[in-house]
């Protein structure tokens, strides 16, 4: 009995399974990446795509469709320039000319 049981529940959950493979969280199968400025697109003749992230330094592959991502920023908008106090280098004194003799 406890075999059927587990039997059961093994299919159960692997048709479970099967039924979700696939499905979006917000139903949309366009990732977000497409239209980020901190998205690498590269496109193959056949169709195929590579999509890679170099938000924050390095260039990390992304292997799966994204629906929200909290480094988003849209591709064509105006950036905004901003300075951290206490990074920035500190302006340097100009000192008069003295000749030496």
């Amino acid at each position: 009995m406890e075999r059927l049981m587990l039997l059961v529940v093994f299919v159960l959950v692997g048709v479970l399974g099967f039924a979700m493979r696939g499905r979006t969280v917000d139903g949309t199968e366009v990732s977000l990446c497409l239209t980020c400025a901190s998205a690498v697109i590269t496109r193959g003749t056949r169709g195929e795509k590579y999509i890679a992230c170099h938000l924050g330094g390095g260039l990390r592959t992304v292997n799966f469709t994204v629906c929200e991502c909290t480094g988003y920023s849209v591709r064509g908008e105006a950036c905004k320039l901003v300075t951290i106090e206490g990074f920035t280098p500190q302006k340097r004194e100009v000192y008069r000319e003295i000749r030496i003799v």
